[in-house]
């Protein structure tokens, strides 16, 4: 079989869903295990885990021949997180947000388009405790912040997304496509979003957008906990707690969104 040439962008595509493979995995993955995930072929997946292992990004296990993400992944991270300090920021209004709500709190960030969990408060209040883990990805379609992010993407982001989603062979049908804009124009009007056992039987999730420089979207964040205490419709207390912080947080990052929806409610 001979394989399709891959332009450069598409390689950077591929070599970006193997790392996040990786970080998602929190384990070395093999190239067998690594194609299957990917629906890409283990020769494509070979060549990326080579050059992603020349430049340092990666790390191969000598023992098993597995691969995990290298000590340059940490460095850009870290440099990463400098530069961009929302993590940093958020913290104090993560424990504000579980000591008042009593919930498991969530912060992602939006990278390429789609978040990425960096940091999560656990419910200490609770017998049994709903955790997410950091570099968790939550799909764009099927998951509160997912729809958040899509919501305000960009053209372009929101195209990526649904193409991403092709490939990893969900495709959506016309219908589907029209149900997924109309709940995505109710997420910009009233600037939250709820699921309730998309990802999990039982269990709820309430998310609000962040934003950055004016109204770009930085990241959400969320509550998540059992249906018996995160209701569908939400609690108006739980949804105007987050909006407070996730407010807050998007005028320390110079970001006027919630101000300018206010204001364009009040007209």
């Amino acid at each position: 079989m001979i394989e399709k040439k891959q332009n450069s962008v598409d390689a950077v595509k591929v070599s970006v869903r193997i790392l996040d493979a990786l970080a998602i995995a929190r384990r070395a993955m093999g190239v067998t295990e690594l194609a299957e995930q990917l629906s890409e072929t283990k020769p494509r997946i070979h060549r990326h885990l080579g050059t992603l292992k020349e430049v340092g990004l990666i790390e191969q296990d000598s023992a098993t021949e597995r691969y995990r993400l290298g000590w340059r992944m940490f460095q850009l991270g870290e440099a990463a997180g400098n530069q961009f300090d929302l993590r940093r920021r958020a913290e104090p209004y993560l424990v504000q947000i579980r000591d008042e709500l009593h919930q498991t709190v969530v912060l992602t960030v939006v990278t390429s388009g789609t978040p990425m969990v960096i940091s999560t408060m656990d419910n200490i209040y609770a017998r049994i405790c709903v955790t997410v883990k950091p570099g968790n990805r939550p799909p764009p379609h099927c998951s509160a912040l997912g729809r958040v992010s899509l919501a305000f993407a960009t053209r372009r982001e929101y195209d990526a997304m649904l193409a991403e989603l092709e490939e990893a062979g969900v495709k959506l049908s016309a219908a589907e496509r029209g149900k997924l804009q109309t709940r995505l124009a109710q997420i910009r009007d009233c600037f939250f979003e709820v699921c309730i056992g998309e990802m999990m039987t039982g269990i709820t999730t309430l998310a609000v957008p962040i934003f950055r420089d004016g109204a770009t979207l930085a990241g959400c964040i969320a509550i998540v906990g059992s249906v018996d205490d995160i209701p569908v419709p939400p609690d108006p207390r739980q949804v105007a707690a987050l909006h407070r912080v996730a407010r807050e947080l998007s005028q320390q990052l110079h970001g006027t969104a919630y101000v300018d929806h206010a204001q364009s409610a009040a007209d």
